[in-house]
């Protein structure tokens, strides 16, 4: 009989005790759930504020966070923080992707133009000639009559190992802007008189892929480039 006693109320504690823990679990559960995928949760939000986006096609103020290439060609992607805005000028195109800062130096906008070109202008004979690699490229800034390079030091962009050197139109050109690329949809680039500018030439898998870099702020969304699809 006492044995029976004493066992009943084990018996119960036993139950509560399990039903509490079943309880408890399933709240944690709830919780959980609801933190990764409810409104309020942070799991989800991060997910979807990390996820690469293209570039807007209007120019508008892009939000901080990570962008692709769509029709540029090798793909890559990029991240921005504040300050920059799409530039709707000139679309993206397989050879040419541009964005703007906001900030300007001595009146001069601050464009970061990742080109890849096969159509130089040569100043010397006068025309457009064709360039395949990055050393043709690099050769095309160091030997134009009206421009003063300096010398091309080593940079790695995304793992892919080339070389940055600093451009100006030099003081005896003939005119204030020196032409220099032609793109896919016709345009024709000019390099200006004003600030020196920073060009990255790389190999990207066989590409001649060229950087126009402005103020520091844009090296270092430079810093963040990665080859590759999005």
């Amino acid at each position: 009989m006492y044995r029976s006693l004493t066992r009943q109320p084990d018996l119960r504690m036993g139950l509560l005790m399990g039903l509490l823990i079943g309880l408890s679990l399933l709240l944690l559960s709830a919780c959980g759930s609801g933190g990764t995928s409810g409104a309020g949760g942070s799991g989800g939000g991060e997910h979807q504020q990390a996820k690469a986006r293209p570039l807007p096609e209007e120019a508008k103020a892009l939000p901080p966070g990570e962008y692709h290439s769509e029709e540029f060609k090798p793909a890559f992607s990029f991240h921005v923080g504040k300050g920059w805005r799409s530039f709707s000028d000139l679309k993206e195109v397989p050879d040419r992707l541009i964005i703007e800062s906001a900030e300007e130096v001595k009146g001069y906008s601050t464009l970061l133009i990742f080109r890849n070109v096969h159509e130089v202008y040569d100043a010397r004979k006068r025309k457009w000639v064709n360039v395949n690699s990055s050393e043709e490229v690099v050769s095309w800034f160091q030997h134009h009559p009206y421009l003063k390079t300096e010398k091309p030091q080593p940079v790695t962009v995304g793992g892919v190992k080339g070389v940055q050197f600093d451009t100006a139109v030099a003081k005896d050109s003939p005119t204030s802007a020196v032409q220099s690329f032609r793109y896919s949809d016709g345009f024709v680039a000019s390099i200006d008189r004003g600030p020196k500018g920073r060009t990255i030439v790389l190999d990207v898998k066989g590409e001649p892929v060229s950087i126009g870099v402005g103020l520091p702020r844009a090296q270092k969304v430079v810093n963040t480039v990665k080859w590759g699809g999005s």
